[in-house]
């Protein structure tokens, strides 16, 4: 793992292939070295950023980029899926902040999220790759239209060498959610200035049906997404990589 944090500052949406490129060229790194070693491990991949800070964007992008050069195993796993259901809210202390402020960590499921990355951690490559030797492990996904989690979304299967973790709070230092970077080969964050995330977490908000007036839409990111991110900053981390977008 690099000690040092390789920064990709003022890139301009233009230029998100130039991160592409360099995450990419990272991953090929990582999967050398596996394949190299007398017994090859999965490898993890942290990758965190404030809300709006296009995460999603660049994990599907490099996963287009690593197929392009033939590398297919490999899998994203985001936080989303642990989101704590409306019914688990409702029973909170105190539901209507609960409700306000979904998004933060405490309306995260932090332990199973944790418990399934330790056992995508602890489950042995199959050598040689074959059908019979291959296992399945579940995470949830999350359906937007329903604003509830949906229980085992995504398969992820065995043979997958490489497995990023993506969600807002992989690299926060606070319990639970640092025992998800510690076991992580590579830690990356993406960040966006305020006003950036400002408006597209808006537009987000507004086009999932959060809320359905801008000025509402406003008050939301304000009162909640804004000072998430600020969290995240203050108790991120340190990252391998750090892209300023």
């Amino acid at each position: 793992m690099a000690q040092d944090t390789t920064t990709v500052q003022g890139v301009p949406a233009s230029s998100l292939r130039s991160i592409i490129l360099h995450l990419a060229k990272r991953v090929e790194g990582l999967l050398n070295r596996q394949a190299s070693s007398d017994t090859p491990s999965r490898i993890l991949v942290a990758l965190a950023g404030v809300p709006g800070s296009g995460k999603s964007t660049v994990s599907a992008a490099l996963l287009e980029e690593l197929a392009a050069r033939g590398i297919t195993d490999i899998a994203v796993v985001p936080m989303d899926g642990f989101h704590l259901t409306k019914k688990q809210l409702s029973a909170l202390p105190d539901p209507e902040k609960a409700f306000a402020r979904r998004g933060a960590p405490f309306t995260f499921d932090a332990s199973s999220f944790l418990s399934l990355i330790q056992s995508l951690a602890a489950t042995p490559l199959p050598t040689p790759p074959s059908p019979s030797s291959e296992a399945i492990l579940y995470a949830p996904d999350f359906d937007h239209a329903l604003q509830d989690p949906v229980q085992d979304g995504i398969p992820i299967s065995s043979r997958m060498r490489l497995i990023i973790v993506e969600g807002n709070y992989v690299l926060l230092d606070e319990e639970l959610w640092r025992g998800i970077a510690a076991l992580c080969a590579e830690k990356w964050f993406v960040d966006t200035p305020r006003e950036v995330v400002m408006e597209r977490l808006v537009r987000r908000h507004l086009a999932a049906g959060i809320e359905t007036d801008v000025g509402e839409a406003v008050k939301r990111v304000e009162a909640n997404d804004l000072p998430n991110g600020d969290v995240i900053r203050e108790r991120l981390i340190k990252p391998d990589v750090f892209v300023e977008n």
